[in-house]
């Protein structure tokens, strides 16, 4: 093995084992929850598996009050499909769910493909998606006739939107699809302009004067739109704004009334090098902030809690 591909592997377990460890931080994640999360760790490609060695990229998102988290990974198909296959054998994943993701993946042609998992409200919920930009008219052509379909289409054609950023599908009970959009406009005061009228179209109310200020005061104008769409309805709203200091997003918090964590902070350094980027999301009557770490790779900034009984 080269020395090139070694370190890339040490650095891709070295990632592994940190998201691992920052588990033991989460009460919200049950004993039996990590069975899946270890087992959709173990069934990511590692450097040796990919084409020429290429390394995995890794996401991790954490709710400001530690309610949620989502773990995602993508890369090549080639690499990645291959292990998606087996992890969603052991999900045993419904041959409707597969046809799905084998009709979607024929139609795209996606070059970056991945899986991911998640827990919130007290389930785990897994699935893949596609992280290369695709055109809208490719994605329009998945989505059935239904209101959700509509309001989507609208606001592309509206704001001449050509493509989406992401796609995402959920499996299981109740799926959810989700598609990303960058926000066009020349400025962040542009583009923060389109995401509160965004909401207005997809939620029938504005973003608060507060949270507007609060996104103002990003530095660059790399702003993106969310939606979640499950039985013909938008299900979810998020906002993603670039990624924010620690201080700015208690703020961020503090004016949409919700709550953070007092271990943020240290998860979020311990995790990553820095925030990726943090979404406001809305769906129905509640509200939530996440926050985007890319997992570093330096596990030993994170150790388990000892025991209290260790004497």
């Amino acid at each position: 093995m080269s020395n090139a591909l070694e370190n890339a592997l040490q650095k891709a377990l070295a990632v592994r084992l940190n998201l691992q460890i920052s588990l033991s931080q989460l009460p919200m994640v049950e004993e039996w929850m990590d069975i899946h999360l270890d087992r959709w760790l173990e069934h990511n490609p590692t450097p040796p598996d990919m084409p020429d060695g290429e390394g995995v990229s890794y996401l991790a998102m954490l709710g400001s009050d530690l309610r949620r988290v989502w773990w995602g990974a993508w890369g090549d198909p080639r690499g990645f499909v291959p292990r998606m296959a087996d992890y969603f054998k052991l999900c045993n994943i419904a041959k409707s769910d597969a046809q799905v993701l084998d009709q979607i993946g024929e139609q795209l042609e996606p070059k970056l493909v991945g899986s991911w998992i998640g827990v919130w409200g007290g389930k785990v919920t897994t699935g893949w998606h596609f992280w290369d930009p695709q055109p809208w008219s490719k994605i329009e052509n998945l989505f059935g006739t239904h209101e959700a379909k509509f309001k989507l289409k609208k606001f592309v054609e509206d704001h001449h939107i050509e493509r989406i950023e992401r796609f995402t599908q959920s499996i299981g009970d109740s799926p959810f699809s989700e598609v990303e959009l960058a926000l066009p406009g020349e400025s962040v005061d542009d583009q923060v302009a389109m995401l509160s009228q965004a909401f207005v179209d997809f939620t029938g109310a504005p973003l608060s004067p507060a949270l507007l200020d609060r996104f103002r005061a990003a530095t660059v104008p790399q702003f993106g739109l969310s939606l979640r769409i499950r039985g013909g309805q938008v299900a979810r709203v998020g906002g993603l704004a670039p990624g924010l200091s620690l201080d700015a997003i208690s703020k961020l918090c503090a004016e949409a009334k919700i709550g953070v964590d007092d271990k943020l902070p240290k998860l979020v350094g311990a995790l990553g090098d820095g925030i990726a980027r943090v979404e406001y999301g809305r769906a129905g009557d509640r509200a939530g902030v996440d926050v985007y770490i890319e997992p570093g790779d330096s596990a030993v900034k994170m150790k388990p809690p000892v025991s209290s009984d260790a004497n």
